[in-house]
């Protein structure tokens, strides 16, 4: 059976890359992206790896960048833009291979065994697709190559920007064993740490461990699942129907006692709303068809749904139609559990332009900076005021 060849395609720092191809003016120029130049206070969404070199980084507050680059020059994020730019850049690999994996909205795995007679060998091939997209659409991207997709994204990690990596088996123990365990993917904040103490820095001490050792302290499962990862090994396969495959996105809660008042239910409703919309923005999916699901402590099931004209992935929006479903259904009878679930997926870029927009626009700001803060240090880490007190049981 013939070795598979995937290569993983990161673009590079993307929403600065973006900004830079529809404003010439800032090619080559440190940039930060951000919700609104004129706050201070707020957070720096994206930056350029010229802005990078002087140390500025996502979610860092924009009063900081400018203390290490007072010269960063801060640009409002385009609505749209990128979305509509990760399409072209989907399309382009398209053009390579119909197996296609897209893990987000700036990276793919491609499955390209086999494409040797067409595109040359793989490094040849890597250099074809990333000049396509420098050419066409003037954004960056690194590549890495290997023969499953753990070892493919561990390469397209280590040469950036524009840079093109093997990590095949065999360059195992010479290329990834001498990296910070932490620098392992699936190997989270907490887990590095924890590693750190058991005297595990390096993933290649991760790779040689006991594994009893690792049993002891991480489970059987994550123990086996994290050394065979160190040693390169990977069962994942490619998926290039991941996303058709869901037919809904949701999110439902249990309560141990029961809701009675309309305050509490609004609570609860938005804490579900911000949980599913930030699972449709990871999974680069919006929804047409919202649905509510109510079940009372006399256990009646009630569900309730509502189709709308623009597919949406904007927390507040999610939050606004559930409640009104709510609202013209509700019963006067405590409430055991709550839930809301998004179905009749659209592409990002599928969208039409919405009457709304400008306040479509403000929401998405804030998903959008909400996301970016997650993203870096885990969902925990950020929620909006209105749920910090919330009764009932901790926020999950």
């Amino acid at each position: 059976m013939k070795e598979q060849l995937i290569l993983h395609i990161d673009m590079n720092s993307f929403f600065a890359s973006c900004e830079q191809v529809i404003h010439p003016e800032l090619q080559g120029q440190p940039i930060i992206v951000v919700g609104d130049p004129s706050r201070r206070s707020g957070i720096v969404l994206a930056a350029s790896y010229e802005a990078k070199a002087y140390g500025i980084k996502t979610t860092m507050p924009i009063y900081q960048a400018k203390r290490c680059l007072p010269t960063v020059i801060a640009v409002k994020s385009t609505y749209g833009l990128y979305a509509s730019m990760s399409a072209q850049v989907m399309d382009i690999f398209d053009q390579y291979t119909p197996l296609k994996e897209q893990l987000s909205i700036d990276e793919a795995f491609l499955d390209m065994t086999g494409s040797e007679h067409l595109f040359g060998q793989p490094i040849v091939m890597a250099e074809k697709i990333q000049q396509h997209i420098y050419s066409e659409l003037g954004l960056g991207c690194s590549v890495g190559i290997s023969t499953n997709k753990l070892l493919a994204k561990m390469a397209s990690d280590m040469k950036k920007p524009m840079g093109i990596t093997t990590l095949y088996p065999h360059e195992v123990q010479e290329k990834m064993w001498p990296m910070s365990v932490g620098k392992l993917y699936g190997i989270g904040s907490k887990t590095g740490a924890k590693l750190n103490q058991l005297g595990i820095k390096s993933i290649g001490d991760l790779a040689t461990a006991s594994l009893k050792m690792l049993e002891d302290n991480f489970g059987e499962r994550h123990a086996k699942s994290m050394r065979q990862s160190a040693n390169g090994h990977s069962n994942s396969a490619l998926d290039p129907e991941s996303k058709s495959k869901l037919q809904s996105v949701g999110n439902e809660l249990t309560y141990s006692q029961d809701i009675k008042d309309d305050d509490e239910v609004k609570q609860e409703l938005l804490l579900l709303a911000d949980t599913v919309g930030y699972r449709l923005r990871k999974k680069m999916l919006k929804g047409r068809t919202i649905q509510l699901k109510i079940k009372y402590n006399d256990f009646q099931v009630v569900t309730r749904s509502v189709s709308i004209d623009q597919s949406t992935d904007i927390t507040n929006q999610i939050y606004e139609i559930a409640l009104g479903l709510y609202l013209k259904n509700k019963a006067n009878k405590p409430i055991r559990l709550l839930g809301i679930s998004l179905s009749n997926f659209s592409d990002h870029h599928m969208q039409q332009l919405s009457l709304f927009e400008p306040k479509d626009k403000e929401d998405n700001k804030v998903d959008e900076m909400v996301d970016r803060v997650r993203e870096k240090y885990g969902y925990d880490k950020i929620y909006r005021a209105s749920i910090l007190n919330r009764k009932h049981g901790k926020i999950k």
